[in-house]
């Protein structure tokens, strides 16, 4: 088996994180999830929500219930903040150069698909926003036992894809997404949108993923010499 520059086999697909990285969504979910939090007696500031990026529905809720009980349910907790984030989304707009990419790796016949720690209303609704025919799916918090940090969700697509996690790259921009991503084998592309954060399991932190050597990482050279 050929093997890329960078001792892997050759990229056979491309998953992609959502939230902050195809998507400039965060100040949406943001303002909705502090906004609901308030409501329910919980105040929280910009700097707080800033420390939970990354961090799944489930786990934030807990960790706000049991500093102070909520009235409110997860699903009732979680439905909220997803009905007035979907009230903007059509404000919501592409991350500079984000879909352009999608356009690129579709063309070199890379497979592609979203692994989101978001649930599956917000998914499906960001998916239907971007308008891509290139994701062959959209794999949500809700599809899975065990969301990011943990390595299942990104496991999961590559099985639906059938393609070995070694032959996956992972485009996130938050650390608990690439830790999952690493976790999983799969050269993980950190694309941060907030300088100051730490990515200790990125293969490669950049400041445009295209700027990349993409023909080395998908294996074209050993591809032409072997014709």
């Amino acid at each position: 088996m050929s093997v890329s520059i960078v001792g892997r086999p050759p990229l056979q697909a491309i998953l992609w994180d959502i939230d902050g990285t195809l998507l400039d969504s965060e100040p949406w979910h943001q303002r909705a999830t502090i906004a609901v939090c308030r409501l329910h007696g919980h105040v929280m500031s910009d700097t707080d929500y800033a420390a939970t990026l990354g961090v799944a529905f489930p786990e934030l809720y807990a960790r706000l219930h049991a500093a102070r009980p909520m009235a409110l349910t997860f699903r009732e907790w979680a439905d909220a903040i997803t009905d007035l984030y979907l009230e903007r989304i059509a404000e919501v707009e592409a991350r500079a150069g984000a879909l352009a990419l999608v356009d690129a790796f579709a063309e070199r016949g890379l497979l592609q698909a979203c692994v989101s720690n978001s649930g599956r209303r917000v998914v499906e609704a960001n998916l239907r926003h971007m308008g891509s025919p290139h994701f062959l799916f959209g794999l949500s918090r809700d599809d899975v036992s065990k969301g990011k940090p943990d390595p299942e969700p990104y496991l999961t697509a590559a099985a639906r894809l059938g393609v070995p996690p070694a032959a996956c790259a992972v485009i996130e921009d938050s650390p608990t997404g690439a830790r999952a991503a690493r976790a999983a084998g799969m050269l993980t592309i950190a694309w941060p949108q907030h300088a100051d954060l730490l990515f200790e399991a990125a293969d490669h932190v950049v400041e445009d993923p295209a700027a990349l050597d993409w023909d080395g990482l998908c294996g074209v050279a050993e591809r032409m010499a072997a014709d």
